[in-house]
């Protein structure tokens, strides 16, 4: 765009046959992100009046995108000092002519360079000693690293099984035309705290709530189940599997799911119609609390589905692990074991892994081309932007094409 300022008529008149450089040009893409995001909102207002937004139904998902940095800028500190004091030397020998030859452009683009670097390895500092706060243990606060590149970006796993320094980006999709309603940057590696400010963008944006969200497994705790539900809001998602007290259930056996749970009569039924009763509560993990059922000796040795159930049992009978679960999450589970609701959840994948897709493949952007947390949330607002304001070209099209007869 910088070269074409230089010759294209359309862009010197764009410009006003004013000098726009590269530097100009970089710096609009990321310091304009308060007028972006206005836009953005203008843009979901006028969708959401054409119809083409309703809020139904809510997709939320998460992407890594690598961050513009390499393996080897992830430093310790001893290394990341070392690294400072040499770049301070050079800044503080900048005003020698001596130390210097080159032409005054040269000289200045090398001062700028300089300037810069020193000011990354002074944040990638400042952001090492945040990291460190956040661990315990001499060890553990010794051999943590940062980027000197991009000293925000923080170390992420990818689909393909490969880490890198990255970025979580947070998309909301309305299921409607699978047009996004909400956009977040995150140093997070992790989802699950990601659900609720979700809800919030979007009813920030479009002052209104979505009625359902829907979300994988990465998202879906029991802390998420009872705040969606105390925000009225209907939530569809997947539990991943659940870590049980040891020796509770045996592998590759009867699985719990085997058992009839019955928690007002306080027991289980196994599928020979055996009862199972309480014999412990277990706490397991952060505020999971497990009661453990136990059959009778006498049942299980006379059982003729002992070797396919407990066949190494011998001085006590079967036992299984069932967990205490509120209210709200036991009807989470029961509705999600319905087979509409699961066929409304499989509908999540095809449609917000869409404009990720559209996004990486379309626009490039598999690796962001700034540096900062708050740099790379305005590429990705403008990648969002740009997204949304092809669909809404296509879909004006769709319902302006006169049909076939």
């Amino acid at each position: 765009m910088a070269r074409r300022c230089e010759y294209d008529p359309a862009f010197q008149w764009l410009t006003g046959l004013q000098e726009v450089n590269y530097h100009t040009l970089a710096d609009f893409r990321v310091e304009k992100q308060k007028e972006l995001d206005e836009l953005f909102t203008q843009v979901l207002a006028a969708l959401s009046k054409e119809g083409l937004i309703t809020l139904e139904q809510v997709m939320q998902d998460g992407t890594k995108i690598k961050a513009q940095a390499s393996s080897r800028s992830y430093l310790q500190e001893e290394t990341i000092r070392e690294h400072l004091e040499r770049a301070r030397r050079r800044v503080a020998e900048m005003g020698d002519p001596r130390n210097d030859e080159s032409s005054p452009k040269a000289k200045q683009a090398q001062a700028r360079a300089r300037r810069e670097q020193q000011e990354r390895l002074e944040g990638a500092l400042e952001e090492l000693e945040k990291w460190q706060a956040r661990k315990s243990g001499e060890k553990a606060k010794k051999e943590t690293r940062v980027s000197t590149s991009d000293p925000q970006a923080r170390v992420m796993k990818h689909p393909d099984q490969g880490f890198a320094l990255s970025y979580n980006a947070q998309i909301s999709t309305d299921a409607a035309h699978g047009l996004i309603v909400g956009v977040a940057v995150t140093q997070e590696a992790n989802d699950m705290a990601q659900l609720l400010p979700a809800v919030d963008r979007v009813e920030q944006r479009l002052q209104k709530k979505p009625q359902q969200m829907v979300a994988d497994s990465g998202y879906t705790t029991r802390e998420n189940i009872e705040k969606m539900a105390g925000r009225e809001v209907d939530f569809l998602g997947t539990m991943r599997h659940e870590d049980v007290p040891r020796g509770a259930n045996l592998p590759n056996r009867f699985p719990p799911s085997a058992f009839l749970y019955q928690p007002e009569r306080n027991r289980c039924v196994c599928p020979e119609g055996k009862v199972l009763l309480p014999q412990a509560r277990r706490k397991v993990g952060a505020g999971m609390t497990y009661h453990i059922y136990e059959a009778r000796l006498e049942d299980c040795r006379s059982c003729p589905r002992k070797p396919e159930c407990c066949p190494d049992n011998k001085k006590n009978g079967r036992s299984v692990a069932q967990l205490e679960e509120s209210p709200v999450v036991m009807a989470f589970r029961k509705k999600m074991a319905r087979e509409e609701v699961q066929e409304r959840y499989r509908r999540r994948g095809r449609i917000v892994e869409f404009c990720h897709a559209w996004i990486k493949s379309k626009l490039g952007l598999r690796q962001f081309h700034v540096r900062g947390l708050k740099k790379v949330q305005a590429e990705m607002l403008w990648a969002c932007l740009t997204y949304n304001l092809q669909f809404w070209i296509r879909l004006s099209r769709l319902r302006t094409t006169p049909a076939v007869t």
